[in-house]
């Protein structure tokens, strides 16, 4: 699934530089989808999110709090611990590669912790392939994640608690902490290709 969707990337590129973020370089080069002499340029994690489509919403009703740029994401990811009401809603190209179309990101006051919300559209047989990778990566021995197959929509409903993810860290601004993520998952969905 990465390979053809990076593929297209290349393709899409036909000759010019190809624009890619590190992971889809690393991925590239390690399953050699680069033509000889194709140069990569690699997108800046800073602008990772530049053009993607940022808005926070009201918890209780889901209105629309406020539409922001991408220079909202350089506020500490704590800005939703004391705008406990709030959540972060984001839609980025970057995540098409990992078959995420969009992040809910939020303060769970009853668990206190960060958590991250998306559907993930990956076929019901990946299951055990993306338990296993959470089993190894996510401290399931303090917190638990929540991950169930919806048939109707077809995709994984994920609910995953930040602050045990490997590295995070609450000092981590709401880029950070998407680049963190994006990360993460792309090694989850790479995962399920082995």
């Amino acid at each position: 699934m990465i390979t053809k969707k990076i593929m297209k990337k290349i393709e899409e590129a036909s000759g010019h530089d190809v624009e890619l973020l590190v992971e889809e370089k690393q991925y590239a080069d390690k399953n050699s989808l680069l033509a000889d002499g194709q140069s990569i340029v690699l997108i800046d994690k800073i602008n990772q999110f530049s053009k993607a489509n940022i808005e926070r919403f009201n918890k209780e009703t889901d209105e629309l709090v406020s539409k922001d740029t991408a220079e909202f994401l350089k506020s500490p990811i704590a800005y939703f611990k004391e705008k406990q009401n709030e959540y972060l809603y984001l839609e980025s190209e970057s995540f098409d590669v990992i078959n995420v179309d969009a992040i809910a990101l939020e303060f769970d006051e009853v668990f206190e912790v960060y958590t991250a919300m998306f559907g993930l559209a990956l076929q019901k047989k990946f299951g055990p392939s993306l338990h296993e990778y959470l089993k190894e990566h996510f401290q399931t021995e303090i917190m638990n994640y929540s991950l169930m197959f919806s048939g109707e929509d077809g995709l994984w409903e994920v609910n995953l608690p930040l602050n045990y993810l490997k590295d995070f860290s609450e000092d981590f601004t709401l880029e950070e902490t998407l680049n963190h993520l994006f990360s993460f998952l792309f090694s989850l969905v790479e995962s399920t290709e082995n």
